[in-house]
């Protein structure tokens, strides 16, 4: 593990711990989830890239904490651009470049489901990707931060530990077949195996000229998944 990464774990925890503190929250979290080796999924015009172009790795790490009654909880995350990554193209405006930050801090107006197949043909998230188990999966706002300064504001979010959609190249597909939302059987896609962390942001804002139609989008998929504490922690194991 490389000094960049350690000094991220090291800022995350203290960020968790105060933001944790910030929701009123007291104890041990009923959910702690920990995810690392980020994929950035398309940018500015298509931020699902099913085939698996434009799908490379960013430095980061994710953690969610939810409380006993669900009513309670943060998800933060770190990200530091690359060579690799390059910048985020987020929007039509200019990228993101540097160290991000995004924040969210999950209450009452936040909805949290355990343990659904969502996405596809269920009603829960749109045909945009693929039906999949949901282990945990929620909706709340997010800010983003760029090198310290804030830069986007209560951001839609949708977050879920799935079972994964995503092959080692990026590309959503099965027998050779790539997704689209077109597809009239949407199931298959899911590997029952593995896990990912799925997070997808978007502004309220809309713009017809970006995939999904939004003024601002980011998309993540976080390949390594452990539950440090949850009722199904073997999964991340």
């Amino acid at each position: 593990m490389n000094y960049r990464i350690l000094l991220f774990l090291a800022s995350l925890a203290a960020l968790v711990a105060l933001l944790w503190l910030n929701t009123g929250s007291k104890g041990e979290p009923s959910w702690f989830i920990h995810a690392s080796f980020p994929k950035v999924i398309g940018g500015y015009g298509d931020n699902y890239a099913y085939s698996g172009d434009n799908v490379r790795p960013v430095e980061g790490v994710l953690e969610l904490r939810l409380n006993g009654s669900r009513q309670r909880g943060t998800i933060t995350v770190l990200l530091q651009t690359t060579e690799a990554s390059g910048p985020l193209h987020v929007s039509a405006e200019q990228p993101f470049d540097g160290e991000i930050t995004l924040v969210s801090q999950i209450d009452p107006s936040s909805t949290v489901n355990e343990e659904v197949f969502i996405h596809g043909d269920t009603g829960i998230g749109g045909p945009e990707l693929p039906r999949t188990y949901a282990t945990v999966v929620g909706w709340s706002r997010f800010d983003v931060f760029v090198d310290g300064a804030l830069v986007h504001e209560d951001l839609s979010g949708e977050w879920a530990l799935i079972q994964a959609l995503r092959k080692s190249d990026g590309a959503i597909r099965q027998s050779g077949l790539i997704y689209s939302p077109l597809l009239r059987d949407k199931r298959g896609f899911a590997d029952p195996e593995a896990n990912e962390f799925l997070l997808l942001l978007h502004s309220d804002a809309v713009d017809s000229n970006n995939v999904p139609s939004y003024a601002v989008a980011l998309h993540l998929v976080f390949t390594e998944v452990t539950i440090e504490i949850g009722p199904l922690k073997d999964l991340g194991s």
